[in-house]
């Protein structure tokens, strides 16, 4: 029979890597059980069911983060804690290095925070086939979560080397060293302060922002990190950024479908006018589709090449019907 620290044990576990849900972001909540599955298609524990909405078994769930990282819409979310460094192994793997429970946990705000002022990367995982934590997936998902990462630091010029490889151990780098008085005034304060600056800026661009920072509006907390990040380069107006928008081609009927299903509040129909319109606000979009799923005449798509004036312009209109059109098909509410 498990005595009290074993009971206590399961309940620091669960509560240690069971990801956080938000049912208010769910497609399957906003949208019905068939709406979306990828949290249930990608975990390979049986530790996620759906019904009317998704259910996480804390006694199944290993913290693995392969659901986390293929929900669409942001509903689950588990940060995990990792510190700047240049080298970061799963738990499968021995050593010293810094480690997560599994690398896909990892988003590519987590990456470009690890990376702090460099350019090079290890992260060492163990077999995953066959893995109590994470999946044959997982080699897959971090691969893409590199690729996200290396789109955010080409905003700031600059690359990122990730060697991402099966080892049986990791150990930490040595330290470089620490700069001391001596240094300070034989080096000069100004070009001291200026090099801290530069390996402090990615990580100063992952402090939390205060709301309202782009129109208002606030985006889950994955995509609020990557728009902080993006933010931080300061892209010219007409560059293209790493974000993905619908877009409206004509033939919408300004049904409420596409507003319904949108688990960010990102798109509502105003009908304060004598034409009515369908807006977007931009930094509030996660780009989950669920808008192209949900419209019924099959009218809009979502587009990768999105500008920084659009994402950060606030609200734009994505679709103003005329109003002869809208007596003809239309549901106003």
């Amino acid at each position: 029979m498990p005595g009290l620290d074993d009971l206590l044990s399961f309940v620091l576990r669960a509560v240690e890597v069971t990801p956080t849900y938000a049912p208010d972001r769910c497609l399957v909540v906003r949208s019905g059980a068939e709406a979306c599955r990828a949290c249930l298609d990608v975990c390979p524990h049986q530790a996620v069911r759906i019904d009317e909405q998704v259910e996480l078994d804390a006694v199944n769930c290993t913290g693995c983060g392969l659901c986390v990282r293929a929900c669409p819409s942001e509903a689950l979310t588990a940060p995990p804690r990792i510190e700047p460094g240049p080298a970061l192994r799963c738990s499968r793997v021995a050593g010293d290095a810094a480690g997560v429970r599994c690398l896909a946990q990892l988003s590519a705000a987590d990456l470009v925070r690890l990376a702090g002022d460099g350019e090079g990367l290890t992260l060492a995982r163990g077999e995953c086939a066959g893995c109590k934590v994470g999946g044959a997936a997982v080699p897959e998902v971090v691969q893409a979560t590199v690729e996200q990462a290396r789109e955010l630091l080409a905003l700031h010029g600059r690359r990122l080397v990730v060697n991402v490889s099966h080892q049986a151990r990791l150990d930490a780098p040595a330290p470089t060293r620490r700069v001391s008085r001596r240094d300070l005034f034989k080096s000069g304060a100004r070009e001291v302060a200026r090099g801290a600056a530069e390996a402090l800026a990615p990580l100063e661009a992952l402090l939390p922002g205060q709301a309202g920072e782009l129109g208002g509006h606030a985006p889950p907390p994955e995509a609020a990190r990557r728009l902080r990040l993006i933010a931080a380069a300061r892209p010219a107006q007409d560059a293209l950024v790493p974000w993905r928008l619908p877009r409206v081609a004509d033939g919408c009927i300004m049904c409420p479908a596409c507003t319904r299903a949108c688990p960010t509040g990102a798109l509502e129909r105003d009908f304060s006018g004598p034409q009515a319109v369908l807006r977007l606000k931009p930094d509030a979009c996660v780009g989950c589709d669920a808008c192209v799923a949900a419209c019924p005449v099959r009218v809009m798509s979502m587009d990768d090449e999105v500008t920084w004036g659009e994402l950060e312009g606030g609200a734009s209109e994505a679709f103003r019907s005329s109003p002869e059109r809208l007596g003809t098909g239309a549901v106003p509410r």
